[in-house]
Protein backbone atom coordinates (compact mmCIF):
# COMPACT_ATOMS: atom_id res chain seq x y z
CA UNK A 1 0.00 0.00 0.00
CA UNK A 2 1.30 3.43 -0.93
CA UNK A 3 0.38 6.94 -0.06
CA UNK A 4 0.00 9.86 -1.88
CA UNK A 5 0.18 13.44 -0.44
CA UNK A 6 -0.23 16.58 -2.13
CA UNK A 7 2.43 18.93 -3.06
CA UNK A 8 2.28 21.99 -1.01
CA UNK A 9 3.92 25.67 -2.99
CA UNK A 10 6.45 25.64 -0.70
CA UNK A 11 7.96 22.42 -1.17
CA UNK A 12 7.11 22.69 -4.90
CA UNK A 13 9.58 26.04 -4.50
CA UNK A 14 12.50 24.50 -2.50
CA UNK A 15 12.70 21.71 -5.45
CA UNK A 16 12.82 24.34 -8.24
CA UNK A 17 15.26 25.93 -6.95
CA UNK A 18 17.30 22.67 -6.09
CA UNK A 19 16.39 21.55 -10.15
CA UNK A 20 17.46 25.05 -11.41
CA UNK A 21 20.98 24.80 -9.36
CA UNK A 22 21.52 21.39 -10.72
CA UNK A 23 21.31 22.90 -14.48
CA UNK A 24 23.59 26.21 -13.83
CA UNK A 25 26.49 24.27 -12.78
CA UNK A 26 25.58 21.51 -16.07
CA UNK A 27 25.40 24.42 -18.14
CA UNK A 28 28.54 26.24 -16.53
CA UNK A 29 30.82 23.28 -16.75
CA UNK A 30 29.75 22.60 -20.03
CA UNK A 31 31.43 26.16 -21.14
CA UNK A 32 34.39 24.90 -19.66
CA UNK A 33 35.00 22.19 -22.08
CA UNK A 34 37.97 21.91 -24.40
CA UNK A 35 38.47 18.20 -25.22
CA UNK A 36 37.62 14.64 -23.49
CA UNK A 37 40.21 15.37 -21.60
CA UNK A 38 37.89 17.44 -19.87
CA UNK A 39 35.10 15.94 -20.20
CA UNK A 40 36.53 12.55 -18.89
CA UNK A 41 39.00 13.76 -15.81
CA UNK A 42 38.19 17.50 -15.92
CA UNK A 43 42.13 18.53 -17.41
CA UNK A 44 43.28 16.58 -13.89
CA UNK A 45 43.14 19.88 -12.09
CA UNK A 46 40.41 19.91 -9.92
CA UNK A 47 40.83 20.37 -5.95
CA UNK A 48 41.44 16.86 -4.10
CA UNK A 49 38.21 18.52 -1.12
CA UNK A 50 35.93 18.60 -3.92
CA UNK A 51 37.11 14.90 -5.31
CA UNK A 52 37.33 13.61 -2.17
CA UNK A 53 32.98 15.10 -1.36
CA UNK A 54 32.39 13.73 -5.24
CA UNK A 55 33.52 10.43 -4.01
CA UNK A 56 31.41 10.34 -0.94
CA UNK A 57 28.21 11.06 -2.30
CA UNK A 58 28.97 8.41 -5.40
CA UNK A 59 29.05 5.93 -2.50
CA UNK A 60 26.18 6.96 -0.35
CA UNK A 61 23.67 7.17 -2.99
CA UNK A 62 19.51 6.77 -2.74
CA UNK A 63 20.36 3.85 -1.39
CA UNK A 64 21.76 4.84 1.78
CA UNK A 65 19.44 7.71 1.88
CA UNK A 66 16.20 5.48 1.60
CA UNK A 67 17.40 1.52 2.19
CA UNK A 68 18.87 1.84 5.04
CA UNK A 69 16.59 3.99 7.17
CA UNK A 70 14.26 1.32 5.67
CA UNK A 71 16.73 -1.86 6.70
CA UNK A 72 17.40 -0.05 10.45
CA UNK A 73 13.37 0.97 10.46
CA UNK A 74 12.73 -2.92 10.03
CA UNK A 75 15.70 -4.97 11.28
CA UNK A 76 18.81 -3.42 12.51
CA UNK A 77 22.30 -2.22 11.64
CA UNK A 78 23.94 -4.99 9.89
CA UNK A 79 23.23 -3.86 6.51
CA UNK A 80 26.00 -0.73 7.87
CA UNK A 81 29.14 -3.57 8.33
CA UNK A 82 29.54 -3.70 4.74
CA UNK A 83 30.45 -0.42 4.54
CA UNK A 84 32.72 -0.39 7.97
CA UNK A 85 34.81 -2.42 5.77
CA UNK A 86 35.81 0.54 3.35
CA UNK A 87 38.51 2.99 5.60
CA UNK A 88 40.36 -1.13 4.73
CA UNK A 89 40.18 -0.58 0.89
CA UNK A 90 40.82 2.92 0.93
CA UNK A 91 44.61 1.89 2.86
CA UNK A 92 45.08 0.18 -0.30
CA UNK A 93 44.12 2.38 -2.54
CA UNK A 94 46.18 5.34 -1.56
CA UNK A 95 49.32 3.55 -1.35
CA UNK A 96 48.98 1.14 -4.28
CA UNK A 97 46.22 2.49 -6.59
CA UNK A 98 46.10 6.33 -6.74
CA UNK A 99 50.24 6.41 -6.70
CA UNK A 100 49.61 3.68 -10.09
CA UNK A 101 47.35 5.02 -11.84
CA UNK A 102 48.21 8.65 -11.78
CA UNK A 103 51.56 8.16 -12.61
CA UNK A 104 50.30 5.73 -15.86
CA UNK A 105 47.98 8.72 -16.57
CA UNK A 106 45.39 6.45 -17.86
CA UNK A 107 41.57 7.80 -18.83
CA UNK A 108 40.40 4.20 -18.40
CA UNK A 109 40.84 2.00 -15.55
CA UNK A 110 40.59 -1.04 -17.88
CA UNK A 111 43.15 0.33 -20.06
CA UNK A 112 45.81 -0.97 -17.50
CA UNK A 113 44.21 -4.81 -18.10
CA UNK A 114 45.39 -4.25 -21.57
CA UNK A 115 48.80 -3.30 -20.98
CA UNK A 116 48.94 -6.31 -18.35
CA UNK A 117 46.92 -9.36 -19.95
CA UNK A 118 46.44 -7.99 -23.42
CA UNK A 119 42.85 -6.48 -25.56
CA UNK A 120 40.72 -9.56 -23.96
CA UNK A 121 41.15 -8.58 -20.36
CA UNK A 122 40.21 -4.70 -21.46
CA UNK A 123 36.89 -5.40 -23.32
CA UNK A 124 36.12 -8.16 -20.75
CA UNK A 125 36.62 -5.41 -17.85
CA UNK A 126 35.12 -2.48 -19.89
CA UNK A 127 31.90 -4.53 -20.76
CA UNK A 128 31.05 -6.05 -16.99
CA UNK A 129 31.81 -2.73 -15.58
CA UNK A 130 29.00 -1.10 -17.84
CA UNK A 131 26.48 -3.57 -17.51
CA UNK A 132 26.63 -3.40 -13.87
CA UNK A 133 26.39 0.34 -14.01
CA UNK A 134 23.10 0.33 -16.18
CA UNK A 135 21.15 -1.67 -13.20
CA UNK A 136 22.93 -0.25 -10.94
CA UNK A 137 21.63 3.52 -11.78
CA UNK A 138 18.28 1.61 -12.51
CA UNK A 139 17.96 0.94 -9.28
CA UNK A 140 18.85 4.22 -7.99
CA UNK A 141 16.64 5.93 -9.94
CA UNK A 142 13.64 3.92 -9.10
CA UNK A 143 14.36 4.30 -5.10
CA UNK A 144 14.32 8.07 -6.22
CA UNK A 145 10.77 7.95 -7.67
CA UNK A 146 9.49 6.04 -5.06
CA UNK A 147 8.95 9.31 -2.12
CA UNK A 148 8.31 11.57 -5.67
CA UNK A 149 5.31 9.29 -6.71
CA UNK A 150 3.97 9.52 -2.27
CA UNK A 151 4.10 13.20 -2.72
CA UNK A 152 2.66 13.94 -5.70
CA UNK A 153 0.61 11.14 -6.86
CA UNK A 154 1.85 11.21 -10.08
CA UNK A 155 2.61 7.76 -12.16
CA UNK A 156 5.69 6.04 -11.48
CA UNK A 157 6.51 5.67 -14.66
CA UNK A 158 6.63 9.30 -16.13
CA UNK A 159 8.65 10.27 -12.63
CA UNK A 160 11.38 8.19 -13.86
CA UNK A 161 11.72 9.04 -17.18
CA UNK A 162 11.62 12.69 -16.07
CA UNK A 163 14.07 12.93 -13.87
CA UNK A 164 16.05 10.12 -15.78
CA UNK A 165 15.99 12.78 -18.42
CA UNK A 166 16.77 16.07 -16.01
CA UNK A 167 19.95 13.76 -14.82
CA UNK A 168 21.06 12.70 -17.47
CA UNK A 169 21.06 16.79 -19.03
CA UNK A 170 23.28 17.84 -17.21
CA UNK A 171 25.79 14.71 -16.84
CA UNK A 172 25.90 15.13 -21.07
CA UNK A 173 26.79 18.85 -21.10
CA UNK A 174 29.79 19.13 -18.19
CA UNK A 175 31.16 15.63 -18.15
CA UNK A 176 33.16 14.70 -15.27
CA UNK A 177 33.93 18.68 -13.82
CA UNK A 178 29.86 18.75 -14.04
CA UNK A 179 29.75 15.31 -12.09
CA UNK A 180 31.94 16.39 -9.24
CA UNK A 181 30.59 20.00 -8.75
CA UNK A 182 26.91 18.76 -8.49
CA UNK A 183 27.68 16.20 -6.40
CA UNK A 184 29.59 18.69 -4.04
CA UNK A 185 26.33 20.48 -3.50
CA UNK A 186 24.26 17.50 -3.51
CA UNK A 187 26.30 15.29 -0.87
CA UNK A 188 26.05 18.55 1.22
CA UNK A 189 21.90 18.78 0.49
CA UNK A 190 21.25 15.34 1.34
CA UNK A 191 23.47 14.71 4.55
CA UNK A 192 21.32 18.17 6.13
CA UNK A 193 18.32 16.64 4.93
CA UNK A 194 19.14 13.38 6.95
CA UNK A 195 19.81 15.76 10.17
CA UNK A 196 16.69 17.66 9.70
CA UNK A 197 14.57 14.57 10.14
CA UNK A 198 16.58 13.29 12.69
CA UNK A 199 16.28 16.85 15.01
CA UNK A 200 12.32 16.49 14.29
CA UNK A 201 12.08 13.34 16.32
CA UNK A 202 14.21 14.36 18.64
CA UNK A 203 11.59 17.13 18.77
CA UNK A 204 8.38 15.36 18.82
CA UNK A 205 9.44 12.43 20.77
CA UNK A 206 8.86 12.76 24.56
CA UNK A 207 12.45 12.55 26.56
CA UNK A 208 14.37 13.71 23.00
CA UNK A 209 17.43 11.66 22.12
CA UNK A 210 17.71 10.04 25.44
CA UNK A 211 13.90 8.48 24.80
CA UNK A 212 15.04 7.46 21.53
CA UNK A 213 18.32 5.43 22.35
CA UNK A 214 17.38 4.25 25.30
CA UNK A 215 14.08 2.60 23.47
CA UNK A 216 16.39 1.33 20.28
CA UNK A 217 19.05 -0.08 22.45
CA UNK A 218 16.63 -1.98 24.76
CA UNK A 219 14.96 -3.87 21.58
CA UNK A 220 18.64 -4.32 19.72
CA UNK A 221 17.67 -1.91 17.16
CA UNK A 222 21.62 -0.92 16.95
CA UNK A 223 22.98 -4.73 16.64
CA UNK A 224 25.63 -5.12 14.06
CA UNK A 225 24.16 -8.26 13.09
CA UNK A 226 21.75 -11.45 13.35
CA UNK A 227 24.46 -14.28 14.46
CA UNK A 228 28.23 -14.30 14.81
CA UNK A 229 28.81 -17.74 13.50
CA UNK A 230 30.84 -18.92 10.75
CA UNK A 231 28.10 -20.15 8.37
CA UNK A 232 28.73 -18.78 4.78
CA UNK A 233 25.03 -19.79 4.06
CA UNK A 234 23.40 -17.68 6.49
CA UNK A 235 23.26 -13.54 7.34
CA UNK A 236 26.15 -13.69 9.27
CA UNK A 237 28.50 -10.71 10.65
CA UNK A 238 30.84 -12.51 8.86
CA UNK A 239 29.13 -12.50 5.26
CA UNK A 240 28.77 -8.84 5.46
CA UNK A 241 32.49 -8.37 6.17
CA UNK A 242 33.20 -10.27 3.51
CA UNK A 243 31.18 -8.96 1.37
CA UNK A 244 31.75 -5.32 1.90
CA UNK A 245 35.91 -6.11 2.26
CA UNK A 246 36.35 -7.44 -1.53
CA UNK A 247 33.71 -5.75 -2.84
CA UNK A 248 35.25 -1.91 -2.25
CA UNK A 249 39.17 -3.63 -2.96
CA UNK A 250 37.51 -4.17 -6.23
CA UNK A 251 35.80 -0.92 -6.43
CA UNK A 252 38.88 1.28 -5.39
CA UNK A 253 40.66 -1.13 -7.55
CA UNK A 254 38.69 -1.48 -10.88
CA UNK A 255 36.01 0.94 -10.62
CA UNK A 256 35.79 3.48 -13.08
CA UNK A 257 34.34 6.56 -11.08
CA UNK A 258 36.90 6.33 -8.54
CA UNK A 259 40.10 6.06 -11.00
CA UNK A 260 38.97 8.67 -12.86
CA UNK A 261 38.82 10.48 -9.57
CA UNK A 262 42.34 9.56 -9.00
CA UNK A 263 43.04 11.31 -12.00
CA UNK A 264 41.01 14.28 -11.79
CA UNK A 265 42.69 15.55 -9.24
CA UNK A 266 45.53 18.47 -9.40
CA UNK A 267 48.21 16.15 -7.69
CA UNK A 268 49.28 13.21 -5.98
CA UNK A 269 48.36 14.24 -2.70
CA UNK A 270 44.81 15.94 -3.70
CA UNK A 271 44.65 12.35 -5.03
CA UNK A 272 45.14 11.00 -1.22
CA UNK A 273 43.21 13.46 0.15
CA UNK A 274 39.82 12.64 -1.82
CA UNK A 275 40.86 8.94 -0.78
CA UNK A 276 40.64 10.01 2.50
CA UNK A 277 37.57 11.56 1.98
CA UNK A 278 35.29 9.31 0.73
CA UNK A 279 36.43 6.16 2.33
CA UNK A 280 36.43 7.74 5.50
CA UNK A 281 33.75 9.51 5.71
CA UNK A 282 31.43 7.44 4.54
CA UNK A 283 30.60 5.89 7.63
CA UNK A 284 29.25 8.64 9.71
CA UNK A 285 26.87 9.01 6.79
CA UNK A 286 26.16 6.05 6.43
CA UNK A 287 25.70 5.37 10.24
CA UNK A 288 23.54 8.71 10.15
CA UNK A 289 20.80 7.29 7.67
CA UNK A 290 21.07 3.96 9.74
CA UNK A 291 20.05 6.30 12.55
CA UNK A 292 17.22 8.19 11.09
CA UNK A 293 15.75 4.76 10.61
CA UNK A 294 15.90 3.59 14.21
CA UNK A 295 14.68 7.08 14.94
CA UNK A 296 11.65 6.32 12.69
CA UNK A 297 11.00 2.90 14.29
CA UNK A 298 10.96 4.79 17.62
CA UNK A 299 8.86 7.66 16.55
CA UNK A 300 6.15 5.07 14.90
CA UNK A 301 6.16 2.92 18.30
CA UNK A 302 5.55 6.32 20.47
CA UNK A 303 2.27 7.60 17.65
CA UNK A 304 1.57 4.82 15.99
CA UNK A 305 -0.21 5.32 12.57
CA UNK A 306 -2.18 2.22 11.18
CA UNK A 307 -0.84 3.37 7.78
CA UNK A 308 2.67 2.66 8.96
CA UNK A 309 2.13 -0.87 9.43
CA UNK A 310 0.69 -1.35 5.65
CA UNK A 311 3.80 0.14 3.83
CA UNK A 312 7.31 -1.47 2.89
CA UNK A 313 9.86 -0.87 5.09
CA UNK A 314 11.66 1.45 2.32
CA UNK A 315 8.60 3.78 2.22
CA UNK A 316 8.17 4.64 5.95
CA UNK A 317 11.14 7.15 5.49
CA UNK A 318 9.17 9.18 2.48
CA UNK A 319 5.90 8.56 4.45
CA UNK A 320 7.48 10.36 7.68
CA UNK A 321 8.74 13.51 5.30
CA UNK A 322 5.57 14.25 3.67
CA UNK A 323 3.27 13.99 6.93
CA UNK A 324 5.48 15.14 9.79
CA UNK A 325 7.80 17.98 8.78
CA UNK A 326 6.69 21.56 8.32
CA UNK A 327 6.07 23.65 4.65
CA UNK A 328 9.45 23.55 2.82
CA UNK A 329 11.23 21.72 4.95
CA UNK A 330 9.89 18.51 3.34
CA UNK A 331 10.65 19.83 -0.23
CA UNK A 332 14.01 20.77 1.08
CA UNK A 333 14.34 16.71 2.31
CA UNK A 334 12.88 15.65 -0.91
CA UNK A 335 15.68 17.25 -2.81
CA UNK A 336 18.00 15.70 -0.31
CA UNK A 337 17.04 11.99 -1.50
CA UNK A 338 17.23 13.64 -5.29
CA UNK A 339 20.59 14.67 -4.26
CA UNK A 340 21.43 11.23 -3.22
CA UNK A 341 20.22 9.74 -6.30
CA UNK A 342 21.92 11.88 -8.30
CA UNK A 343 25.10 11.97 -7.13
CA UNK A 344 25.59 8.61 -8.34
CA UNK A 345 23.43 8.06 -11.25
CA UNK A 346 25.78 11.28 -12.81
CA UNK A 347 29.03 8.78 -11.91
CA UNK A 348 27.85 6.10 -13.65
CA UNK A 349 26.89 7.60 -16.42
CA UNK A 350 29.81 9.80 -17.23
CA UNK A 351 31.78 6.94 -16.28
CA UNK A 352 30.15 4.81 -18.97
CA UNK A 353 30.83 6.63 -21.30
CA UNK A 354 34.50 6.80 -20.70
CA UNK A 355 35.56 3.21 -20.65
CA UNK A 356 32.89 2.82 -23.94
CA UNK A 357 33.93 5.96 -25.71
CA UNK A 358 37.55 4.96 -24.78
CA UNK A 359 38.09 1.13 -24.41
CA UNK A 360 35.87 0.18 -27.30
CA UNK A 361 34.80 2.96 -29.41
CA UNK A 362 38.00 4.34 -30.10
CA UNK A 363 40.54 1.38 -29.19
CA UNK A 364 38.60 -1.12 -31.39
CA UNK A 365 35.92 0.85 -33.71
CA UNK A 366 37.37 4.05 -34.90
CA UNK A 367 41.01 4.65 -33.83
CA UNK A 368 42.86 7.39 -35.66
CA UNK A 369 39.83 9.97 -35.10
CA UNK A 370 39.94 14.00 -33.67
CA UNK A 371 39.42 14.20 -30.63
CA UNK A 372 36.43 16.06 -31.41
CA UNK A 373 34.62 13.58 -32.71
CA UNK A 374 35.54 11.50 -29.71
CA UNK A 375 33.65 13.94 -27.23
CA UNK A 376 30.41 14.15 -29.33
CA UNK A 377 30.90 9.91 -29.33
CA UNK A 378 31.40 10.17 -24.97
CA UNK A 379 28.03 12.84 -25.21
CA UNK A 380 26.01 11.04 -27.22
CA UNK A 381 27.08 7.40 -25.56
CA UNK A 382 25.94 8.97 -22.22
CA UNK A 383 23.00 9.82 -23.31
CA UNK A 384 22.45 6.10 -24.65
CA UNK A 385 23.47 5.30 -20.76
CA UNK A 386 20.44 7.46 -19.91
CA UNK A 387 17.94 5.54 -21.99
CA UNK A 388 18.96 2.14 -20.51
CA UNK A 389 19.01 3.50 -17.03
CA UNK A 390 15.65 4.30 -17.63
CA UNK A 391 14.70 1.29 -19.17
CA UNK A 392 16.07 -0.82 -16.27
CA UNK A 393 14.22 1.15 -13.47
CA UNK A 394 10.91 0.48 -15.48
CA UNK A 395 11.71 -2.77 -15.64
CA UNK A 396 12.63 -2.73 -11.89
CA UNK A 397 9.39 -1.71 -11.37
CA UNK A 398 7.73 -5.22 -12.54
CA UNK A 399 10.56 -7.62 -10.83
CA UNK A 400 11.13 -6.55 -7.24
CA UNK A 401 10.87 -8.84 -4.67
CA UNK A 402 13.28 -8.25 -2.18
CA UNK A 403 14.11 -5.29 -0.17
CA UNK A 404 15.92 -2.45 -2.49
CA UNK A 405 19.22 -2.76 -0.79
CA UNK A 406 19.80 -6.61 -0.76
CA UNK A 407 19.01 -6.07 -4.33
CA UNK A 408 21.65 -4.21 -4.69
CA UNK A 409 24.31 -6.20 -2.84
CA UNK A 410 23.02 -9.48 -4.73
CA UNK A 411 23.70 -7.37 -8.23
CA UNK A 412 27.31 -5.86 -7.12
CA UNK A 413 28.36 -9.52 -5.85
CA UNK A 414 26.79 -10.76 -9.47
CA UNK A 415 28.51 -8.07 -11.71
CA UNK A 416 31.86 -8.18 -9.61
CA UNK A 417 32.58 -11.24 -12.39
CA UNK A 418 36.23 -11.32 -10.82
CA UNK A 419 37.37 -7.61 -12.19
CA UNK A 420 39.35 -7.34 -8.47
CA UNK A 421 40.53 -10.61 -8.56
CA UNK A 422 42.31 -9.93 -12.16
CA UNK A 423 43.02 -6.43 -10.91
CA UNK A 424 44.85 -8.09 -8.16
CA UNK A 425 46.47 -10.57 -10.11
CA UNK A 426 48.31 -8.00 -12.29
CA UNK A 427 49.52 -5.83 -9.59
CA UNK A 428 51.01 -8.42 -7.28
CA UNK A 429 52.38 -11.10 -9.19
CA UNK A 430 55.06 -10.86 -11.92
CA UNK A 431 54.62 -14.32 -12.93
CA UNK A 432 51.22 -14.44 -14.46
CA UNK A 433 50.45 -14.30 -17.73
CA UNK A 434 47.49 -13.85 -20.17
CA UNK A 435 46.83 -17.39 -20.80
CA UNK A 436 46.20 -18.16 -16.94
CA UNK A 437 44.54 -15.06 -16.66
CA UNK A 438 41.88 -16.34 -19.03
CA UNK A 439 41.65 -19.29 -17.81
CA UNK A 440 40.71 -17.86 -14.16
CA UNK A 441 38.34 -15.50 -15.53
CA UNK A 442 36.69 -18.36 -17.64
CA UNK A 443 36.37 -20.58 -14.29
CA UNK A 444 35.07 -17.60 -12.82
CA UNK A 445 32.27 -16.84 -14.81
CA UNK A 446 31.12 -20.80 -14.56
CA UNK A 447 31.43 -20.35 -10.50
CA UNK A 448 29.31 -17.18 -10.50
CA UNK A 449 26.75 -18.51 -13.16
CA UNK A 450 26.27 -21.63 -10.55
CA UNK A 451 26.33 -19.43 -7.26
CA UNK A 452 23.60 -17.07 -9.38
CA UNK A 453 21.61 -19.88 -10.19
CA UNK A 454 21.89 -21.43 -7.61
CA UNK A 455 20.81 -18.10 -5.58
CA UNK A 456 17.84 -17.95 -7.89
CA UNK A 457 16.67 -22.15 -7.38
CA UNK A 458 16.74 -22.57 -10.91
CA UNK A 459 19.14 -25.64 -10.56
CA UNK A 460 18.50 -29.07 -8.40
CA UNK A 461 19.27 -28.77 -4.77
CA UNK A 462 21.41 -31.61 -4.74
CA UNK A 463 23.62 -29.31 -7.66
CA UNK A 464 23.16 -25.84 -5.48
CA UNK A 465 25.50 -24.05 -3.44
CA UNK A 466 24.69 -23.21 0.23
CA UNK A 467 26.64 -20.09 -0.08
CA UNK A 468 25.10 -16.96 0.94
CA UNK A 469 24.14 -13.97 -1.98
CA UNK A 470 26.02 -11.93 -0.54
CA UNK A 471 29.39 -12.97 -0.89
CA UNK A 472 29.19 -14.12 -4.32
CA UNK A 473 31.54 -11.60 -5.55
CA UNK A 474 34.18 -12.65 -2.79
CA UNK A 475 33.78 -16.20 -4.42
CA UNK A 476 34.43 -14.88 -7.64
CA UNK A 477 37.32 -13.13 -6.85
CA UNK A 478 38.86 -15.79 -5.60
CA UNK A 479 38.40 -18.40 -8.10
CA UNK A 480 39.96 -15.24 -10.91
CA UNK A 481 43.06 -14.58 -8.49
CA UNK A 482 44.22 -18.57 -7.72
CA UNK A 483 43.27 -20.18 -10.93
CA UNK A 484 44.54 -17.15 -12.99
CA UNK A 485 47.78 -17.37 -10.61
CA UNK A 486 48.56 -21.29 -10.75
CA UNK A 487 47.15 -21.42 -14.63
CA UNK A 488 50.10 -18.97 -15.45
CA UNK A 489 52.66 -21.79 -14.47
CA UNK A 490 51.65 -23.90 -17.42
CA UNK A 491 52.56 -21.18 -19.75
CA UNK A 492 55.62 -19.09 -20.49
CA UNK A 493 57.00 -16.47 -18.06
CA UNK A 494 55.40 -13.07 -19.66
CA UNK A 495 58.39 -10.36 -21.06
CA UNK A 496 59.59 -9.01 -17.76
CA UNK A 497 60.71 -5.82 -19.39
CA UNK A 498 57.36 -5.21 -20.63
CA UNK A 499 56.08 -5.36 -17.10
CA UNK A 500 57.43 -2.32 -16.13
CA UNK A 501 55.23 0.02 -13.54
CA UNK A 502 53.29 -2.90 -14.50
CA UNK A 503 53.21 -4.21 -11.23
CA UNK A 504 53.89 -3.38 -7.08
CA UNK A 505 57.06 -4.72 -7.70
CA UNK A 506 58.18 -2.93 -10.91
CA UNK A 507 57.09 0.24 -10.60
CA UNK A 508 59.36 2.85 -10.80
CA UNK A 509 59.51 6.30 -8.24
Amino acid sequence: METAVGIQWGDLFALVLYFGAVLLIGFWCSTRLKDTECYFVGGRKLPGWAVGISMLGTAISSVTFLAYPGSAYAMNWSRLVPGLMLPIAAIAAIYLFVPFYRKARLVSAYEYLELRFGAWARVYGCIMWSVAQFYRMGIILFLLALPVKSMTGFDLYSIIIVMGILVTIYTVLGGIEAVIWTDVMQTIVLLLGGLFCIATVFIEVPGGPGTVIAKALENGKFDLAFSFEWNFAEDTFWVLVLNGLFLFLQEFASDQTKIQRYCAAKNDKAARNAVWIGGVGCIPVWATFMFVGTCLWVYYQTFPETIVDQIRSDQVFPHFILTQLPLGLAGFVIAAVMAAAMSSIDSCMNGSATVITSDLYRRHLAPGRQDGHYLNVARFVTALAGVLMIICSLLLTQIREDTILDIGFFIAAIFSAGLGGLFFLGFISKRTNSQGAAIGIVLTVLVTIWLTFSELGWLPEAYSSRIHKFIINFFSNMVAFVVGYFASYLFPKPNQEKLANLTWWTVKN
